[in-house]
């Protein structure tokens, strides 16, 4: 596997859950923009609150093995973090994750930030979606703090929707 990213989303719904994390979630869609704050119930919730991230284990598919362009050691200019970076090889089809980045300081095993470009094509529409996970080591945890979802789709007969969503975990 490239990254464990199934792992590590199942890890956070269950520590998330655990510890009875709250979520500020915010949702701008045709220009309308949508808050709430809850607490959910149980791990089912969180696994749907973040099951855009699971996604993101199909770059662990073994039929993508060699289609990735594999780049470690990164230095992020904008911080102090090192970058594990796995990038889509522009020969064959186009593969749905264009790129995975993992941001981390020392121990990849604990990310900071991971982004990733997804994009879905089928009959009826077409979809690009730009993902990203904050984290921050609590009590020698690796904890979800904030996340993004910010993209756009394109229905075939239908016109274009952008959209953007973001999460804050409130942790006491």
């Amino acid at each position: 596997t490239f990254y464990p990213i199934d792992s590590l989303v199942s890890e956070q719904v269950y520590y998330l859950t655990e510890i009875d994390a709250a979520l500020f979630k915010e949702a701008l869609l045709k220009g309308k923009t949508d808050t709430v704050t809850y607490q959910p119930a149980d791990t089912t919730v969180w696994m749907k609150e973040l099951e855009v991230f699971k996604k993101l284990n199909e770059i662990n598919k073994p039929v993508n093995r060699g289609r990735y362009e594999v780049s470690d050691g990164l230095l992020d200019p904008g911080s102090n973090l090192t970058v594990k970076a796995f990038t889509s090889k522009p020969e064959g089809d186009p593969l749905p994750i264009v790129y995975l980045k993992i941001y981390y300081q020392g121990n990849i095993q604990k990310p900071r930030k991971i982004e990733a470009q997804y994009d879905e094509e089928t009959l009826l529409y077409k979809s690009a979606r730009h993902l990203s996970m904050h984290f921050h080591q609590i009590d020698n945890h690796t904890v979800l703090t904030s996340y993004t979802v910010k993209g756009g789709q394109k229905m075939v007969l239908g016109d274009s929707v952008a959209f953007y969503i973001s999460g804050k975990v409130l942790v006491d």
